[in-house]
């Protein structure tokens, strides 16, 4: 995902690429294309990216073991300022481009935030029910006759401790 950013002028311009997920490195964790699209504001002393990303991948629900596709996205912003000095930046949504340079590679910064967009907790839904503890049944697609004993009174010891004075 090559930008090539001398072919533009001065103002802001739309900048789509639609890549398969192999290109990018991201074919472990997502399947099909992944669709990034820029706005590149350009300016004489820098440019300005504001890309959002959206790619599909194949997930495990965490509750219930199920098998489902999940649409991610993700948004980032990245700054490149024109320098003639080669500046090494703290901040990591910031480089310095060099006057020899031409082009802006932003497939790096897209396998980023891509693998960023991959929750911590991974849900087929957001009410979700899981599974029965006791026997098992995905408890989305129905119910279960199992009694379950909600037991976990965390005051209990300190109960037992009153009552034995």
């Amino acid at each position: 995902m090559i930008i090539k950013y001398t072919n533009f002028s001065d103002g802001i311009h739309q900048i789509i690429f639609d890549e398969p997920v192999e290109k990018v490195g991201l074919d472990k964790l997502f399947v099909g294309n992944v669709h990034v699209d820029c706005r590149m504001d350009k300016s004489q002393h820098q440019i300005v990216l504001n890309c959002e990303t959206q790619a599909n991948s194949n997930m495990i629900c965490d509750r219930c073991g199920s098998d489902f596709m999940a649409t991610l996205n993700s948004k980032f912003q990245m700054s490149y300022i024109f320098s003639k000095v080669q500046e090494v930046s703290e901040d990591y949504n910031v480089k310095f481009l060099s006057p020899d340079q031409d082009k802006i590679d932003i497939s790096k910064d897209v396998y980023e935030y891509a693998e960023l967009s991959i929750p911590m907790k991974i849900l087929c839904s957001d009410d979700c029910k899981g599974l029965c503890p006791v026997c098992g049944i995905n408890l989305n697609q129905g119910s279960c006759n199992c009694h379950l004993e909600k037991n976990n009174d965390i005051w209990e010891p300190l109960k037992k401790l009153k009552s034995k004075n």
